[in-house]
């Protein structure tokens, strides 16, 4: 047998590492443009979140447009927005000008992960999805752990405009590589054929999964685990882009560490993170059978790793830099192992294929809604105490909540009410 398929699978992982590329770009660059355009925390913080406005807009939307049009068509289609977008941003003149390519930047970006995670549901036997989503997106960690020595070094040689210029161009390299060489499965001419129909027949865990008519969002927004999928997701989302957003700005303002040293700082507990995540995924493939794939048995995982990630309230209350480092690798590592394992849970929870990119959808929605708070609320935090303390404190409380609602609400198939689903999973265990 053939692993032609995994070519697809290293694709969209350096889709998702170049899309976090270009995000940790703003935060690296943050505190140059602050002092450029004189511009407060709080309208840093603004500016950091203001691309996820676009992207939790653009969420439901998309998800309905890779269901219509196919992942790898919109894949090409938003790569070329953002990159172009992310160009333009090194051409801004002022506060408003960079908030609108930040905007473009979001509507871009917002389908990459339901894409990936589609796109993992069409191409991947059930039994290596973890796998291939924890590879995909280990790249929206390694995108932060190589991409921030990478643009903090771009920033001290040719300045925070031409670290975008730089970024924007690599994804539109990619976009080009894409539509050269990917299609579906069933289309792909340099898929041998026996590799071919083992994809077709095994990439469902239920034999019935074809049969199953489409819920729809309304289905999906009547369906408690839907719910309990979104509301974990956006705990677990809150922390990334908190660390994401802020951790290089508050090694250089709290700790008092140089541009270039707080872009090798950060890249730590991403590259820690990448290994985790597939690691993690890995294990939980290996362990799991099609029975309790079914019976949604990855939402122990997913409350482990966010359990883990409420490890980051420590970060203010040490004193030793390399110590602060090493601790943010719980919030880094296993915010984004847990959103990993969440996208697995909800292909482990569907059961009807033509509702995979709006149940994706939906889930990156709901963890988006929470992180886009993240930047405005610690700039707010900062500003107000002047310390990073309670932000902190606030991201490790929601993570917590998340475990919680993880195991309580994520125990039916993905239809409409649990009294409506076909198959219906023990409330135990």
């Amino acid at each position: 047998m053939t692993y032609r398929r995994f070519w697809i699978y290293f694709l969209l992982f350096l889709l998702n590492m170049i899309s976090y590329t270009d995000r940790i770009n703003m935060s690296l660059a943050g505190h140059s443009i602050a002092q450029d355009f004189g511009l407060s925390p709080v309208a840093l913080g603004y500016l950091f979140s203001s691309f996820l406005w676009a992207y939790v807009l653009m969420m439901l939307p998309g998800g309905r447009m890779i269901d219509s049009l196919g992942p790898h068509r919109v894949a090409a289609i938003c790569a070329t927005i953002w990159s172009t977008a992310q160009i333009l941003t090194g051409t801004a003149i002022g506060f408003v000008t960079m908030l609108l390519t930040r905007l473009g930047l979001g509507v871009g970006e917002a389908p990459v992960s339901p894409i990936s995670y589609r796109s993992v549901r069409n191409w991947g036997p059930y039994t290596e999805h973890g796998r291939a989503i924890g590879f995909i997106q280990a790249g929206t960690l390694l995108g932060p752990a190589l991409g921030s020595p990478l643009v903090a070094w771009l920033i001290s040689i040719i300045s925070w405009r031409g670290s975008f210029f730089v970024t924007g161009a690599i994804g539109l390299i990619w976009v080009l590589v894409w539509i050269t060489c990917v299609s579906t499965p069933e289309r792909t001419s340099w898929l041998p054929e026996e590799e071919r129909q083992k994809i077709l027949s095994e990439r469902h865990a239920s034999k019935t999964a074809s049969a199953q008519g489409e819920v729809g969002y309304r289905g999906l927004i009547r369906s408690p685990s839907m719910w309990g999928l979104a509301i974990s997701q956006g705990c677990a989302v809150y922390s990334l882009y908190l660390y994401m957003s802020w951790l290089p700005n508050y090694l250089q303002t709290a700790r008092g560490v140089s541009i270039v040293r707080s872009g090798l700082f950060t890249s730590v507990p991403f590259l820690v993170g990448a290994l985790v995540i597939v690691l993690t995924n890995w294990i939980g493939d290996a362990i799991l059978t099609a029975e309790t794939v079914r019976r949604g048995r990855r939402r122990i995982v997913v409350a482990t790793c966010l359990i883990l990630t409420a490890g980051g309230m420590a970060i203010p209350y040490v004193q030793s830099l390399s110590l602060v480092v090493a601790l943010t690798v719980l919030p880094v590592s296993f915010s984004n192992t847990a959103t990993a394992v969440n996208a697995a849970l909800t292909s482990d929870l569907l059961r009807s294929p033509v509702d995979a990119g709006r149940a994706f959808a939906f889930l990156v929605l709901g963890g988006n809604v929470f992180g886009l708070l993240a930047p405005i609320v610690t700039g707010y935090i900062v500003q107000a105490t002047g310390s990073f303390a309670a932000a902190f404190l606030l991201a490790g409380v929601l993570a917590l909540f998340g475990a919680v609602v993880s195991l309580a609400l994520t125990r039916h198939t993905l239809a409409a009410a649990p009294s409506r689903t076909a198959e219906m999973m023990p409330t135990a265990g």
